[in-house]
């Protein structure tokens, strides 16, 4: 399979999965479709337009080396990949492995580049629990200014370049397949009674990749509230949208009815504002959490060609599912 059209299904993959529903991400694209037809050829700015914008609506997951037109049978994944595993890559492949590209779940790059770009998906994510759209927008906006403000300056450019010296086609997934582990936990987790915290956390931790973490020292913690407390609604509402929201959005979803919060990350401002509004959050392990989501990308595009094959790195285990 080329690798161009691996990742175009790996889009559809993630739009299916998306908080904010299709029809609003094909109105999305629609705008961005009718702004490339307006630009004139000779401006600047239709040369410094995104074109990927007008069919990918994840601003943070691209194709950040090589054509596309790779033909893709072994993948390298890993969740961070940046020039140390790039070299590993390398090793490996002198040491007779076959890599085709590498697979990458944080962003790197121009995917990295445009990370505040996807925050927005939390407005859509929240309004689904009650949150007002207009509260939500009026908070992130501040928080999209601070997130693209502290990337703008960083040397964002070292995987891809790595990436291209040695050979390696390259790719990010990172909201596509956090929209997966979203709707994972929203569906095995979130959907489910429970009568403490500490429930949540033993059927967190029955989940594989989460206990293989848990063994490695990682495991699903409770960072809010107390192993007896019942949780009330519980919303995983941190596991999708760029990076995490600002802390008055705690607030807000307090208010809309949510009583545990499933996090990947929590901030002690986050934990701050969780104590004000009395919200129990539950911190789930990244790794396992951006692991999931992977792997439930892996056995979708696994079934399209059941030839392709992985090399586990950088925190990624392989774990199929039916």
């Amino acid at each position: 399979m080329k690798l161009n059209i691996l990742f175009r299904r790996a889009v559809e993959i993630g739009i299916e999965a998306d908080p904010r529903g299709r029809k609003r991400i094909e109105k999305m694209l629609r705008k961005q479709q009718e702004k490339w037809k307006k630009l004139d050829v000779k401006e600047q700015e239709k040369e410094l337009f995104d074109e990927e914008r007008t069919w990918n609506p994840f601003p943070d997951s691209r194709i950040i080396a090589g054509t596309g037109e790779e033909e893709v049978r072994s993948l390298f994944v890993g969740i961070d990949v940046e020039t140390q595993e790039v070299l590993l890559a390398d090793r490996l492949r002198e040491k007779g492995m076959r890599i085709d590209a590498l697979m990458i779940h944080h962003p790197e790059g121009r995917a990295l580049a445009d990370l505040e770009k996807i925050m927005p998906l939390q407005v859509d994510m929240l309004a689904a629990y009650g949150v007002p759209v207009n509260h939500s927008e009026a908070h992130l906006r501040p928080r999209m200014d601070r997130v693209w403000r502290a990337i703008h300056s960083d040397n964002l450019f070292r995987t891809e370049r790595a990436a291209e010296l040695l050979g390696f086609p390259a790719f990010n997934t990172h909201t596509i397949t956090d929209n997966l582990v979203y709707r994972f936990m929203e569906e095995h987790i979130c959907k489910k009674e429970y009568d403490t915290l500490d429930e949540i956390v033993s059927a967190i931790n029955d989940i594989p990749e989460y206990k293989v973490f848990a063994k490695k020292g990682n495991p699903t913690t409770i960072v809010h509230g107390t192993g007896g407390a019942r949780p009330g609604r519980i919303a995983a509402t941190e596991f999708t949208g760029g990076t995490n929201g600002p802390e008055e959005l705690l607030k807000e979803q307090s208010l809309a009815g949510i009583g545990t919060i499933l996090t990947m990350h929590a901030t002690e401002k986050t934990l701050d504002a969780a104590k004000e509004h009395h919200v129990n959050m539950v911190q789930c392990s990244h790794m396992a959490s951006d692991t999931i989501g992977m792997n439930l990308l892996l056995d979708k595009l696994m079934k399209m060609d059941k030839r392709l094959t992985t090399i586990d790195a950088s925190g990624f285990i392989r774990v199929k599912r039916r």
